[in-house]
Protein backbone atom coordinates (compact mmCIF):
# COMPACT_ATOMS: atom_id res chain seq x y z
CA UNK A 1 0.00 0.00 0.00
CA UNK A 2 2.70 2.11 1.01
CA UNK A 3 4.43 1.51 -2.21
CA UNK A 4 1.26 2.20 -4.55
CA UNK A 5 1.17 5.17 -2.70
CA UNK A 6 5.01 6.20 -3.03
CA UNK A 7 4.27 5.78 -7.10
CA UNK A 8 1.18 7.56 -7.47
CA UNK A 9 3.69 10.59 -5.28
CA UNK A 10 6.49 10.13 -7.61
CA UNK A 11 4.75 9.89 -10.91
CA UNK A 12 2.85 13.29 -9.89
CA UNK A 13 6.38 14.85 -8.88
CA UNK A 14 7.86 13.82 -12.19
CA UNK A 15 4.98 15.47 -14.39
CA UNK A 16 5.08 18.65 -11.99
CA UNK A 17 8.94 18.59 -12.60
CA UNK A 18 7.94 17.97 -16.49
CA UNK A 19 5.66 21.26 -16.56
CA UNK A 20 8.12 23.39 -14.54
CA UNK A 21 11.39 21.98 -16.13
CA UNK A 22 11.57 24.88 -18.52
CA UNK A 23 12.63 26.79 -15.88
CA UNK A 24 14.70 24.77 -14.24
CA UNK A 25 16.92 23.81 -17.20
CA UNK A 26 18.49 27.20 -17.62
CA UNK A 27 22.21 27.46 -16.38
CA UNK A 28 23.70 30.79 -14.94
CA UNK A 29 24.33 32.36 -18.76
CA UNK A 30 21.09 31.93 -19.81
CA UNK A 31 17.70 33.01 -19.04
CA UNK A 32 13.94 31.43 -20.77
CA UNK A 33 11.41 33.61 -21.62
CA UNK A 34 7.96 32.92 -22.32
CA UNK A 35 6.48 34.72 -25.46
CA UNK A 36 2.90 34.95 -26.31
CA UNK A 37 1.66 36.77 -29.97
CA UNK A 38 -2.04 37.09 -30.84
CA UNK A 39 -2.82 37.23 -34.18
CA UNK A 40 -5.32 39.50 -35.67
CA UNK A 41 -7.06 36.12 -37.36
CA UNK A 42 -7.51 34.52 -33.76
CA UNK A 43 -4.38 32.16 -33.89
CA UNK A 44 -1.92 32.76 -30.81
CA UNK A 45 1.75 31.33 -30.56
CA UNK A 46 3.69 30.73 -27.63
CA UNK A 47 6.61 30.01 -27.14
CA UNK A 48 9.64 29.77 -24.53
CA UNK A 49 13.25 30.37 -25.64
CA UNK A 50 16.17 30.25 -23.93
CA UNK A 51 18.33 33.32 -24.60
CA UNK A 52 21.21 35.18 -22.28
CA UNK A 53 20.92 36.63 -18.91
CA UNK A 54 21.59 40.30 -20.39
CA UNK A 55 18.73 39.66 -23.17
CA UNK A 56 16.13 42.26 -23.97
CA UNK A 57 12.62 41.32 -25.00
CA UNK A 58 13.80 42.07 -28.83
CA UNK A 59 16.77 39.76 -28.22
CA UNK A 60 13.66 37.29 -27.08
CA UNK A 61 11.65 38.00 -30.03
CA UNK A 62 14.30 37.76 -31.98
CA UNK A 63 15.15 33.96 -30.97
CA UNK A 64 11.88 32.83 -31.31
CA UNK A 65 10.24 31.13 -34.03
CA UNK A 66 8.82 33.57 -35.96
CA UNK A 67 9.29 35.82 -38.86
CA UNK A 68 10.12 39.28 -37.71
CA UNK A 69 10.17 42.52 -39.14
CA UNK A 70 11.84 45.22 -37.52
CA UNK A 71 13.36 48.88 -38.00
CA UNK A 72 16.37 50.83 -35.66
CA UNK A 73 14.96 54.26 -34.91
CA UNK A 74 16.66 56.33 -32.90
CA UNK A 75 13.70 54.97 -29.48
CA UNK A 76 16.22 51.45 -30.15
CA UNK A 77 14.45 48.75 -32.32
CA UNK A 78 10.50 49.18 -33.60
CA UNK A 79 8.85 46.28 -33.79
CA UNK A 80 7.25 46.39 -37.55
CA UNK A 81 6.09 43.24 -38.44
CA UNK A 82 5.31 39.42 -37.03
CA UNK A 83 4.30 36.62 -39.77
CA UNK A 84 3.68 39.07 -42.34
CA UNK A 85 1.07 41.01 -39.97
CA UNK A 86 1.81 44.42 -39.91
CA UNK A 87 4.16 46.60 -41.79
CA UNK A 88 7.42 45.74 -43.30
CA UNK A 89 10.92 46.96 -42.14
CA UNK A 90 11.08 49.45 -45.18
CA UNK A 91 7.79 51.25 -44.01
CA UNK A 92 7.57 50.37 -40.42
CA UNK A 93 5.02 52.73 -39.29
CA UNK A 94 2.68 52.06 -42.34
CA UNK A 95 -0.56 51.70 -40.34
CA UNK A 96 -0.81 54.61 -37.92
CA UNK A 97 -3.85 53.47 -37.24
CA UNK A 98 -2.75 49.66 -35.34
CA UNK A 99 0.83 48.42 -34.36
CA UNK A 100 2.39 45.61 -32.01
CA UNK A 101 1.61 46.18 -28.75
CA UNK A 102 4.03 44.92 -26.11
CA UNK A 103 2.62 43.64 -22.64
CA UNK A 104 4.87 42.47 -19.71
CA UNK A 105 2.54 39.38 -17.74
CA UNK A 106 1.91 40.44 -14.21
CA UNK A 107 0.67 36.84 -12.67
CA UNK A 108 -2.44 36.38 -14.45
CA UNK A 109 -3.06 39.92 -15.78
CA UNK A 110 -1.46 42.05 -18.61
CA UNK A 111 0.37 45.50 -18.28
CA UNK A 112 1.29 47.58 -21.07
CA UNK A 113 4.90 48.27 -21.48
CA UNK A 114 6.13 51.29 -20.86
CA UNK A 115 9.46 50.98 -22.59
CA UNK A 116 10.28 49.74 -25.85
CA UNK A 117 10.71 45.72 -26.42
CA UNK A 118 14.90 46.36 -26.92
CA UNK A 119 14.48 48.67 -23.53
CA UNK A 120 12.84 46.10 -20.83
CA UNK A 121 15.07 42.85 -20.02
CA UNK A 122 12.68 40.24 -18.64
CA UNK A 123 13.68 38.30 -15.93
CA UNK A 124 13.87 34.53 -16.24
CA UNK A 125 10.32 33.09 -16.48
CA UNK A 126 9.16 36.20 -17.29
CA UNK A 127 6.53 36.42 -20.08
CA UNK A 128 6.38 38.92 -22.51
CA UNK A 129 3.03 39.32 -25.14
CA UNK A 130 2.47 41.15 -28.35
CA UNK A 131 -0.65 41.53 -30.15
CA UNK A 132 -1.72 43.61 -33.39
CA UNK A 133 -3.93 46.16 -31.98
CA UNK A 134 -5.88 49.23 -32.76
CA UNK A 135 -5.38 52.47 -30.16
CA UNK A 136 -7.84 54.48 -28.78
CA UNK A 137 -7.79 58.32 -27.89
CA UNK A 138 -5.52 58.44 -25.68
CA UNK A 139 -3.10 56.17 -27.61
CA UNK A 140 -3.31 52.81 -25.85
CA UNK A 141 -3.65 49.47 -27.16
CA UNK A 142 -7.23 48.07 -27.20
CA UNK A 143 -6.40 44.55 -27.17
CA UNK A 144 -4.60 42.31 -25.11
CA UNK A 145 -3.60 38.37 -25.57
CA UNK A 146 -4.42 35.54 -24.05
CA UNK A 147 -3.18 35.04 -20.54
CA UNK A 148 -0.69 32.34 -20.95
CA UNK A 149 1.59 31.58 -17.82
CA UNK A 150 4.94 30.32 -18.14
CA UNK A 151 4.15 27.12 -16.49
CA UNK A 152 1.02 26.74 -19.08
CA UNK A 153 3.84 27.68 -22.20
CA UNK A 154 6.06 25.00 -20.63
CA UNK A 155 3.09 21.96 -20.33
CA UNK A 156 2.60 21.90 -24.06
CA UNK A 157 5.03 19.44 -25.80
CA UNK A 158 5.61 22.12 -28.45
CA UNK A 159 4.79 25.39 -29.52
CA UNK A 160 1.30 25.88 -28.40
CA UNK A 161 -1.16 27.44 -31.14
CA UNK A 162 -4.70 28.78 -29.98
CA UNK A 163 -7.64 30.42 -30.81
CA UNK A 164 -7.67 33.99 -29.57
CA UNK A 165 -10.50 33.20 -27.44
CA UNK A 166 -8.50 31.06 -25.23
CA UNK A 167 -10.02 27.16 -27.08
CA UNK A 168 -9.27 24.24 -25.87
CA UNK A 169 -5.92 23.40 -26.25
CA UNK A 170 -4.67 24.19 -23.10
CA UNK A 171 -8.00 22.52 -21.02
CA UNK A 172 -7.15 19.57 -23.26
CA UNK A 173 -3.50 18.82 -22.15
CA UNK A 174 -4.73 19.44 -18.37
CA UNK A 175 -7.21 17.29 -18.91
CA UNK A 176 -4.96 14.36 -20.04
CA UNK A 177 -2.65 15.05 -17.46
CA UNK A 178 -5.47 14.27 -15.02
CA UNK A 179 -6.42 11.62 -16.88
CA UNK A 180 -3.27 9.97 -17.01
CA UNK A 181 -2.66 10.54 -12.87
CA UNK A 182 -6.52 8.71 -12.39
CA UNK A 183 -5.84 5.90 -14.52
CA UNK A 184 -2.52 5.19 -12.58
CA UNK A 185 -4.33 5.25 -9.40
CA UNK A 186 -6.97 2.98 -10.86
CA UNK A 187 -4.41 0.67 -12.03
CA UNK A 188 -2.87 0.43 -8.63
CA UNK A 189 -6.32 0.40 -6.86
CA UNK A 190 -7.21 -2.77 -9.06
CA UNK A 191 -4.24 -4.85 -8.48
CA UNK A 192 -5.32 -4.63 -4.19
Amino acid sequence: MVRRLALVIWVALALSLLLAGGVLASDAGTKQVGLVIAFPNGVTHAEIVTVPVTATTFDALTAAKVQLASQTSSFGPAICGINNVGCPATNCFCDPKQFWAYYHLTGTTWTVAAEGAGSYTPANGAVEGFVWSGVDAQFNPTVQPPVLTFAQIAAAPKLVTLPQTGGPGLWLIGAGLGSLLLAVGAALRGRR
